[in-house]
């Protein structure tokens, strides 16, 4: 992520000689510090718009000290935080809306470490409440859609990362056993999120980072409410659906992106294993289903294309394993509504024409018709071959690369025409039921090859016939119990893809976003292929 020069801190230097001077004293017994606590209090007043760490560092020495004067038993460590939580909506309240949202990062870490606790003095229902009232408030901040334009102004204050390292120290004070004070100081998200905190990051991703988290700690904690398996389900993707609705930011969503890109999700201390593989399988679900309107050109004028470009290449990596892992679990219904879904969404159109307006390609790259993820990953290859730089890194290409090999015909869908009638989405799904019934066809077409793949499907190519290419897995089925059918290229609402990317050519905000290119072309025909063939 490119950084602004992190603005001249004056306070700098006070900070750090105080930072010093509290952890020798509280290292030495010491429970009060009003004394010099004072001194940023009226800082603070007089501050219009104080740096994010004066704000953490003050609420710090005030949590601290009414933690420590009063004894507060670990029963009130709930109230402590709530007062906490108070302190600093009030403080910020000048601030911008994304500095709001950064400021509540030490109420999570603190609701975080009740949580794990297990204590039965703890009363988790308190907990839950709290939490719930710091997602409201979050989606307060969001303005019910004021964030949802985004843009650099949202990274303009840098956090000059040692005097931001120097205050989480004051905050993990008592966790001695880690010396890595961002991954204590921010358990519910990845490495690689931590990363980008590391080598610098603006506000607008810090308040990603803490939404994202109280997001997955609120999710956590529904896991012990002692409802049903079918039960809990519902109530997380509905949870989750309204949520991510109201923040409407683009920062959470591209660090929850990042972290359903990891194999296990950061909260392995909260949730047993069978738990943590529900919730992703649940968030793959939301990610893939939720509308997209926060991310739609005249939403996002402000915000670079780059940044938009690599948050859809996460989206579409995440849709292409959600699809699999529901069709190697026997789910033909899900896949197909995972595709169909995919197929109306905006951001497959936007990432086309991000690629197809860069300078280099202008008039010389045609639109693809894809309706899979995988169909497009292959485009996107194609056209890194002609010199432009769609993959961030080597990683995100050779993932691209794998998931094309990955990929069988399952991308392309059985037309049966009974009684001469052309097969409709009704259809489609009484043919997946009866798929999952009977596993007649679901293992019986021949891999393949990966390179043929790659180009077939990225250039929606793909037609194979079930008589002449498959085979029998087991030889003792009759012929007559055979389903003669023949496999084609399968486009989800197609007309409705060309709709959106047609709406987005003509949305005159993505000058500075994902701007228009050229208009659609028509796919390869039948024809066509055919010749290929040949």
């Amino acid at each position: 992520m490119t950084q602004t020069a992190p603005p001249n801190n004056p306070y700098q230097p006070m900070l750090t000689e105080s930072i010093q001077r509290f952890l020798s004293e509280y290292r030495n017994g010491v429970t009060d510090f009003s004394n010099f606590g004072s001194i940023f209090s009226r800082l603070l007043q007089i501050v219009p718009d104080p740096p994010l760490q004066i704000l953490w560092f003050y609420s710090a020495l005030t949590f601290h000290t009414s933690k420590l004067t009063h004894h507060s038993p670990i029963s009130k460590r709930v109230v402590l935080v709530k007062e906490l939580f108070q302190l600093l909506t009030a403080r910020s309240s000048p601030c911008g809306q994304f500095k709001k949202i950064a400021t509540l990062a030490p109420v999570i870490y603190e609701l975080y470490h009740l949580a794990v606790q297990h204590d039965k003095k703890i009363s988790r229902k308190e907990i839950e409440n709290l939490l719930e009232g710091v997602v409201s408030y979050t989606s307060i901040c969001c303005g019910g859609g004021d964030c949802e334009v985004v843009g650099v102004k949202d990274e303009e204050e840098s956090l000059t990362v040692s005097g931001f390292l120097d205050v989480l120290g004051v905050w993990t004070v008592d966790n001695c056993g880690d010396s890595d004070e961002l991954r204590m100081f921010f358990p519910v998200v990845s490495e690689e999120v931590r990363n980008g905190i590391r080598v610098g990051c603006g506000v607008g991703y810090l308040a990603g980072v803490v939404m994202c988290e109280a997001f997955l700690l609120r999710l956590c904690l529904k896991f012990g409410s002692g409802n049903s398996r079918l039960e809990l389900e519902k109530e997380l993707h509905n949870w989750a659906i309204q949520t991510i609705n109201g923040f409407r930011s683009f920062w959470f969503f591209d660090t929850l992106l990042k972290m359903l890109l990891e194999p296990v999700l950061p909260v392995t201390s909260l949730l047993s294993y069978e738990d943590e593989v529900l919730l992703k399988e649940v968030l793959y679900d939301v990610v893939i289903r939720v509308e997209y309107s926060f991310l739609e050109p005249s939403r996002v004028i402000q915000l670079a294309g780059i940044h938009l470009k690599n948050l859809i290449l996460k989206w579409l990596f995440i849709a292409d394993t959600a699809i699999r892992s529901a069709r190697e679990k026997g789910n033909q219904a899900k896949a197909f509504s995972y595709i169909n879904a995919f197929s109306e969404s905006c951001l497959p159109c936007q990432l086309i024409k991000w690629v197809t307006d860069q300078t280099v390609t202008r008039g010389k790259i045609s639109k693809p018709n894809v309706s899979t993820p995988v169909a497009l990953l292959g485009w996107l290859l194609t056209v890194e071959e002609q010199e432009i730089r769609v993959f961030d890194c080597e990683i995100s290409k050779v993932q691209a690369k794998a998931a094309i090999c990955k990929s069988r015909v399952e991308y392309v869908l059985p037309e049966l025409k009974p009684n001469g009638n052309s097969l409709n989405e009704s259809s489609l799904f009484r043919i997946a039921e009866e798929v999952r019934g009977e596993d007649k066809f679901n293992g019986d077409l021949e891999m393949v090859d990966s390179v043929d793949t790659a180009f077939l499907v990225a250039n929606g190519m793909m037609k194979t016939t079930a008589t002449d290419g498959t085979r029998k897995r087991k030889e003792g089925i009759k012929d007559e119990k055979e389903l003669q059918v023949k496999f084609v290229k399968h486009h989800f609402h197609e007309t409705s893809v060309r709709e959106k990317c047609s709406l987005i050519g003509n949305d005159d905000g993505l000058s500075s976003g994902l701007s228009s290119g050229s208009e659609v072309d028509n796919p390869v025909s039948d024809e066509d292929m055919e010749d290929i063939r040949q």
